[in-house]
């Protein structure tokens, strides 16, 4: 089966964008925010996660350890937390701010 049948590169169009019933488009949907987790027990200081990471949401200190510089900016890739060779790091998305957590909802 041709996955590309009706895809942009056969009919040359690009997507419709999404259009309410009363012919206005609908607000884009905020993207998910993502909090990044440094175990400090765990690192050595590598930098190989500021080094992969894309956005640059990560840096290092003054002493090399890494430090989460812009948090706003992960897209929740995880390339930071998938080369980190002493698994120090974890990339989670936030839950929506007006959901709570299955615990909390207890």
């Amino acid at each position: 089966m041709d996955q590309d049948a009706g895809s942009e590169k056969e009919t040359g169009q690009m997507p419709e964008p999404a259009v309410a019933p009363n012919g206005e488009q609908q607000p884009e949907k905020p993207h998910p925010e993502f909090e990044i987790d440094i175990f400090r027990d765990w690192c050595k200081s590598c930098g190989i996660c500021a080094a992969f990471c894309p956005r640059q949401c990560l840096g290092l200190d003054e002493n090399g350890a890494p430090v989460v510089k812009d948090p706003e900016r992960c897209t929740g890739c995880r390339w930071c937390e998938l080369h980190c060779p002493d698994f120090a790091i974890c990339v989670k998305e936030k839950a929506p701010a007006g959901e709570k957590k299955a615990e909390e909802a207890d």
